[in-house]
């Protein structure tokens, strides 16, 4: 395995893309991005599903990605979420992975496609990027991304998105910082092709104390906002590579059917 991205993020979503000329090579980067809310019900908890792609015009692979922002619809209700009633340490997950964090930190899971850049072959799966709380100093959501690659780069990452504030359509964005990953010691950085990752309660278990008893409980999600905007609602992001190019793409998620509204 091998990289380390977002989730994120959040971390997403149809294809909108936005190219940025690759300097020296003369290529340009593309992204598409997709996204989805499950279950899809106004001003209900949600599990946040997203991903994105990315490659060049010229079908290579893009350079490594060093920072991603990811915005999402205004109106979505983060003060009734049980998500990340515990914090982890960087240091505790580094060392010792999921281990090192109280289940109630999870904030959700997913996986990547990476290249390694000498030839040993293209699409190698990450298939563990794990989602937990962090600390804030600022007093926002802190989400740390822990990414455990074993082949064909052995590697384990932890790094940091920050839920901030955002205008117009959209409420909130997750701005990720990825750091480079050497595909061997010395070596070039590996690129990422693709990643899919949730933000939400869907295959997570927190835990709480019921008359003395450890009690198990699915943690409520971040809510869907109260209404849906005309076409949907709206996510973007925007990525900037280690060439300095750039590239964005934006999608929707459908309004949901009268019935669940």
């Amino acid at each position: 395995m091998t990289s380390r991205l977002p989730l994120l993020t959040a971390l997403v979503l149809v294809l909108l893309c936005a190219l940025a000329p690759a300097a020296a090579r003369a290529t340009s980067e593309r992204a598409s991005l997709h996204a989805s809310f499950s279950p899809n019900r106004l001003a209900t908890p949600t599990t946040i599903s997203f991903g994105f792609s990315l490659s060049t015009t010229e079908g290579a692979a893009p350079p490594p990605l060093t920072a991603l922002v990811l915005r999402m619809p205004a109106g979505m209700n983060y003060t009734t979420t049980q998500l990340g009633l515990a914090i982890c340490q960087p240091a505790a997950l580094l060392a010792r992975g999921l281990g090192g964090c109280s289940p109630n930190s999870r904030l959700g899971y997913g996986t990547a496609l990476v290249e390694v850049p000498f030839g040993v072959g293209s699409g190698h799966e990450i298939p563990e990027i794990q989602a937990v709380s962090g600390p804030s100093p600022n007093g926002n959501l802190v989400v740390l991304f822990y990414a455990n690659g074993v082949f064909p780069v052995s590697a384990q990452l932890v790094f940091s998105g920050e839920v901030l504030p955002d205008t117009g359509r959209f409420g909130s964005q997750l701005a990720t910082t990825v750091p480079p990953v050497a595909s061997v010691p010395g070596g070039p950085d590996v690129s990422i092709v693709s990643v899919q990752t949730t933000i939400g309660p869907s295959h997570l278990t927190y835990y709480k104390h019921v008359h003395g008893r450890r009690v198990p409980f699915r943690p409520r999600g971040v809510a869907v906002p109260e209404r849906c905007p005309r076409g949907g609602f709206p996510f973007a992001a925007e990525f900037t590579f280690s060439d300095q190019s750039r590239a964005s793409a934006a999608t929707t998620v459908p309004c949901p059917p009268a019935r669940h509204r």
